[in-house]
């Protein structure tokens, strides 16, 4: 198979939560979920109050998703609620505010990296739960989508953080994922919900409106920082800018994992300034095939075998998001070497 993959599904999932739920649990039944702890289901209790409290309809997709996947309740509640970000880092995530470009209309460029083994799980999501908004989602998670924009045109774009011990019980990124898109307007309804929540693990959440609005959330477990666009951009990447690690405390995977962050970082910046204030849709395509960085990562033709963190690690799908317009334009796979295919919610 070459490093694209096979072609990602589409899916329409409608109805109730729990009818919802249903569906998701019925691909759930070879799932490999570890028996619970007394300590981590007593987290996972924790967890779901918070749930019960903020967003209590989600309580019934959980509670479908355990019955379509014939699944036991304690072990994947402890597992669905509990299970903590892994360590592995990619994702560069950007957008540009109307004074910037060429059509005077936000335009936001995502290039999502993940491991070459989870293409076959891509997927293209319309999500319509009764009593929310719809939303357009793409993901190769079994739990939640990573990026997705809503009806109302807020969009939210998710990049990992370098892992911070929990403080304790809290929601993990695709529940919050989830209620920002299926309740929030707008970008500053989006930043209210992420700053009032406790947060499992340490995240960018790059938000985007169809008013044009922009900003970065970065979610750590002991807090959240507002960082607001400079020069008409905003960029997300994995690192803190203005608060990186320093290197000596850095082990060698982890010293790696920041320097290309911040060099994704710099690029992206780079890139947008020598457009000054006419970036295009097709800017943003360039960018995001850019292999200096690298932002089009991962080697694109890695040889049966090969183990190399980049030869197992890449760029798996590539978005330019149009929010005033309600439209997703998805390259999956390296962008270098894909189209992008607009999807409306139209589409479905």
């Amino acid at each position: 198979m070459s490093p694209q993959g096979s072609p990602p599904g589409v899916r329409v999932l409608k109805g109730s939560y729990y009818e919802i739920g249903l569906r998701l649990g019925a691909a759930l039944r070879s799932l490999d979920i570890p028996k619970a702890s007394h300590e981590s289901a007593a987290l996972a209790a924790e967890c779901e109050a918070i749930v019960a409290e903020r967003y209590p309809a989600m309580l019934d997709k959980i509670e479908g998703m355990i019955d379509g996947g014939r699944l036991d309740r304690s072990d994947f509640k402890a597992f669905f609620y509990g299970r903590d970000a892994s360590p592995q880092i990619g994702c560069t995530n950007l957008a540009v505010l109307p004074c910037r470009t060429s059509d005077g209309s936000i335009i936001v460029g995502v290039n999502y990296d993940w491991y070459y083994y989870a293409r076959e799980w891509r997927e293209l999501r319309k999500m319509a739960p009764g009593g929310a908004f719809q939303s357009l989602r793409v993901t190769h998670h079994w739990a939640g989508s990573p990026d997705g924009l809503n009806e109302k045109g807020l969009g939210v774009f998710l990049s990992v953080l370098p892992q911070q011990e929990s403080v304790g019980p809290a929601l993990a990124w695709h529940l919050i994922m989830d209620i920002l898109l299926d309740t929030c307007h707008d970008v500053e309804e989006g930043w209210e919900v992420i700053d009032s929540l406790p947060h499992l693990s340490a995240f960018n959440y790059l938000l985007a409106d169809a008013y044009g609005q922009a900003l970065v959330a970065e979610a750590l477990p002991f807090g959240v920082t507002r960082r607001e666009p400079e020069g008409g951009v905003v960029i997300a990447t994995n690192h803190l800018p203005g608060r990186e690690t320093p290197e000596d405390s850095l082990s060698s995977n982890d010293l790696r994992r920041q320097r290309r962050s911040i060099a994704r970082h710099a690029r992206v910046s780079e890139l947008l300034a020598a457009e000054g204030q006419q970036v295009s849709q097709g800017t943003i395509g360039s960018l995001l095939r850019e292999h200096q960085g690298p932002i089009c990562r991962g080697n694109h033709d890695p040889l049966p075998g090969d183990t190399s963190f980049d030869d197992a690690f890449s760029t798996i799908w590539s978005l330019i998001v149009r929010p005033a317009q309600s439209e997703v334009l998805v390259a999956w796979g390296h962008p270098c070497r894909s189209e992008y295919e607009r999807c409306t919610f139209d589409c479905f």
